[in-house]
């Protein structure tokens, strides 16, 4: 499948070790495939968890949550209002998981910005 993005590579492996012919390096195979660059993974692990939280299946919200932050989406205030991930609010698992990689927490509460008073 063909996305927005998708970069073209082709992937090499060798077919034989050693050559059946003088002993020279075995043949080599080339096969095109097409590959997702950085962003097309980020959105394709966030929307796994989207799905997988409407499903139900908090766990594996969760586990693709941090896939797609592992692959550099940090867009954190989007996470914390999606409604599709509002199953996840509650989840000791996913504040953990917010804690560890939005560890500033500025914008949880703009009014702590500058000190109680």
């Amino acid at each position: 499948m063909k996305l927005p993005g998708s970069k073209s590579d082709i992937i090499r492996s060798q077919t034989l070790a050693v050559s059946p012919v003088g002993g020279s390096a075995g043949g080599r195979e080339g096969k095109a495939v097409l590959l997702l660059d950085e962003f097309e993974r980020q959105a394709a692990y966030y929307n796994i968890a989207c799905a997988q939280c409407e499903m139900g299946n908090i766990s594996l919200a969760v586990f693709n949550l941090r896939k797609s932050f592992d692959n550099g989406f940090d867009n954190y205030a989007t996470v914390k209002v999606d409604p599709n991930l509002r199953n996840l609010v509650d989840v000791p698992e996913f504040n953990a998981l917010m804690e560890e990689y939005d560890s500033k927490g500025i914008f949880k509460n703009p009014f702590n910005l500058f000190g109680k008073k």
